[in-house]
């Protein structure tokens, strides 16, 4: 069985610039490319045509459309630390991907989906080794470095 998900990359050189902050501090993230998730992972056993065909229909139904990563929020008690989306986009699109995967995949609470769905790029985890410290480190370094990044069209998903 595979597991997959759907998500929007930021183009270079953001990517890159979002890399270089995750990486000073040792985190996990750091060696998973940038994204936006858009549909929550999940496991499938057949053939991927069967999820991807109604996927890509929901896709070219919607037109491209801009979004900007912008300041930093945090999930959990503090414990996830990520940069926060602004644009119109992202939302109507999970919720068309959602719809499109409805009948072929089990519900999920945990995943946030649906109204709850709450577009961010993720920048560090606690639960996988940093600190509190760390973390505000972190956090502080992302509102300096990462303020002023330009939008960037969303034309396709990953």
């Amino acid at each position: 069985m595979s597991q997959y998900f759907f998500a929007v990359s930021p183009p270079e050189p953001l990517s890159s610039k979002i890399d270089a902050l995750r990486e000073r501090w040792g985190h996990p993230h750091h060696r998973v490319q940038p994204h936006i998730t858009v549909k929550a992972p999940f496991q499938w056993h057949e053939q991927p045509e069967a999820f991807l065909a109604p996927v890509r229909a929901a896709c070219a139904a919607a037109a491209p459309f801009d979004i900007r990563l912008s300041g930093t929020g945090r999930f959990g008690e503090a414990r996830v630390l990520f940069l926060t989306v602004d644009g119109e986009g992202l939302k109507p699109l999970h919720l068309a991907v959602i719809s499109a995967l409805e009948g072929l995949l089990p519900a999920d609470a945990r995943s946030h989906e649906g109204e709850g769905y709450s577009p961010h790029l993720t920048l560090a985890v606690a639960r996988f080794g940093i600190d509190a410290a760390g973390m505000a480190e972190m956090e502080q370094a992302a509102q300096a470095e990462l303020a002023e990044l330009p939008a960037f069209a969303v034309t396709a998903l990953r």
